[in-house]
């Protein structure tokens, strides 16, 4: 997961429309300046899942968060801006469908998911709270021994979600399969 940085310059409203239309997923953010509320320098931040705004907040130079409308932040781009944007590039949330087995089953052994890099939770701010618990007791689990028939059997989650939780845990890049 990189930060991109994408050319905002033709604006931030045509910029969100685009990735509403590709469904992009991310966290969009910017040193902002003439935010109304807030005084000096802050952060815009933008979460999108599936290319809408799940969540949008500044943050001010003391690292205090403040709910704003993502229609200000558009509007303070047109005014002041355009602003340097980068994205940085989130998987999209689970669907609260279940979804049928996807991972091929083999007889002698299935791959060993290990751990690679540390899971920041706080990172998946359009997440609920239950899907956040779904993740990390997959990833607890996850200790480079256990293959994945034995974790499915281990947590306590239906089959399927936790294939699916595996699959997420490998597209954040904190978990790799050998």
């Amino acid at each position: 997961m990189g930060k991109e940085h994408f050319d905002a310059s033709v604006g931030l409203g045509f910029s969100l429309t685009l990735f509403e239309r590709y469904r992009k997923n991310g966290l969009l953010q910017a040193e902002l300046t003439h935010v109304p509320g807030i005084r000096g320098r802050c952060k815009g931040f933008l979460q999108l899942v599936e290319g809408k705004v799940t969540t949008c907040y500044v943050e001010d130079k003391d690292g205090r968060r403040h709910q704003i409308s993502p229609s200000v932040l558009v509007a303070v781009d047109n005014e002041r801006g355009p602003f340097d944007w980068h994205l940085m590039a989130l998987p999209t949330p689970p669907s609260p469908a279940l979804r049928p087995d996807t991972f091929v089953h083999v007889e002698e052994s299935t791959p060993i998911p290990r751990i690679i890099a540390p899971l920041d939770i706080d990172l998946l701010r359009g997440w609920t709270s239950r899907q956040k618990l779904m993740l990390s007791t997959v990833y607890e689990t996850i200790n480079g021994m256990k293959d994945i028939e034995t974790i499915k059997k281990e947590v306590p989650l239906a089959p399927n979600v936790t294939e699916e939780a595996i699959r997420i845990l490998l597209s954040l890049q904190v978990v790799s399969i050998d």
